[in-house]
């Protein structure tokens, strides 16, 4: 969503905080808020970095270390389409 200098993000699952971080880094120029739980089908979604080093939350997802990836690219494409 998109309002004068915000931006609004929605995502699915349990994202972890560090697509925020992303967001927020790649226009510093705008106020960026990311909102996750817009459908917990997937359950958590991780950073790649985060299935290196392991844990409860990625031994249980239900998506593949790619998915972050993805989320990368479908943010950066957002906050950059004016």
């Amino acid at each position: 969503m998109k309002i004068g200098k915000a931006r609004i993000i929605g995502l699915p699952g349990e994202c972890f905080v560090e697509f925020q971080m992303f967001a927020k880094n790649v226009r510093p120029d705008l106020f960026v808020a990311v909102a996750a739980y817009g459908d917990y089908g997937p359950g958590y979604i991780a950073p790649r970095e985060a299935y290196k080093q392991g844990g409860y939350e990625v031994e249980v997802s239900g998506v593949c270390p790619e998915a972050g990836d993805i989320l990368i690219q479908a943010i950066a494409s957002l906050l950059n389409h004016e």
